[in-house]
Order: structure tokens, then C-alpha cells, then sequence
């Protein structure tokens, strides 16, 4: 076994942790009741994302939950509800540099769905990854936006 890993794969740059797990659900408040109740963990906040989904973020540890309840018929998450019923969608790395670790994955032949990385909920700048390129899971990779000095 090598010390690291071959030139010619992506590395990205500084993972700090598992930043969240998506979960689709059908109703964001009803599933925050139950996992604040039922499970003990922190609500954070209920955020409205675009006017297509309702997240409910609640805090396990040093991990996110996103609950996500799509407000549109036309999105991935109603798609994902129709198709494979309420359970988990994506988790997300969170990095210290997100255009970095962009910038090397693409360089590398990774397809990232996001090329321009957007404004998620909980204050993160966001870009996916195609699921072909991380064994079919969907990855989310975020940055924490740093507000003030």
C-alpha cells in the first residue's frame, strides 16, 4: 500500500468534517418535532431555500441535519419524495476552500453539477458532485461564508 494517494487522482483540500445529511420529508416541521423530541437534537432554524423547499436544521453533535420538504412539484427533492419516499438525499463535506476543491476535481475529470457554487441554507456557499464519480451517492461539497471581520 502506497503512503498517498496516485498524482493523477483528485485530493481535495482540507475536509473539515461531514458538514450535514439531507433528509426529504414530507413535512419539515412535523419531522423537526420528531427528531428534537423524539431523539433530543437542537433546532437551529427553519429557513425557506428560493421558494422550492422548506429546511428544517437541527444540530447532532458537530453534524447538521437538513429536513427537507420540497415546496414545488418541479424540484429534485419532490422528485426524490415521488420516486423513493421520504429518507435521506445527500451528505455534505464541508471544506476549507471551496473553489479549490473544485478546481482540483474538475482538473482531475470529476464532473461537479455546480460549476458556480451557490448560496445554500444554514449560510454556506454549495456545489454538488455527479453521483457517477462518488459511487452513486450524492455529494454536496459547502464552505461556511464568514460574516464580519
Amino acid at each position: 500500500m502506497s503512503a498517498g494517494p496516485p498524482s493523477d487522482r483528485a485530493v481535495l483540500p482540507e475536509v473539515i468534517r461531514i458538514h450535514h445529511i439531507g433528509v426529504i420529508v414530507r413535512d419539515a416541521d412535523v419531522a423537526a418535532e420528531a427528531y428534537r423530541d423524539g431523539l433530543g437534537l437542537e433546532a437551529l432554524a427553519v429557513e425557506d431555500y428560493q421558494g422550492a423547499a422548506r429546511v428544517a436544521l437541527l444540530r447532532a453533535g458537530d453534524t447538521l441535519l437538513h429536513l427537507i420538504q420540497p415546496l414545488r412539484d418541479d424540484t429534485v427533492w419532490a422528485a426524490a419524495l415521488r420516486d423513493r419516499g421520504e429518507g435521506p438525499h445527500h451528505f455534505a463535506l464541508e471544506v476549507a476552500d471551496l473553489a479549490a476543491a473544485l478546481e482540483a476535481l474538475t482538473a482531475s475529470g470529476v464532473r461537479v453539477m455546480d460549476p458556480r457554487p451557490r448560496r445554500d441554507p444554514g449560510g454556506v456557499l454549495a456545489a454538488f458532485l455527479d453521483p457517477a464519480a462518488t459511487a452513486g451517492a450524492l455529494v454536496e461539497l459547502v464552505q461556511q461564508i464568514r460574516y464580519g471581520p
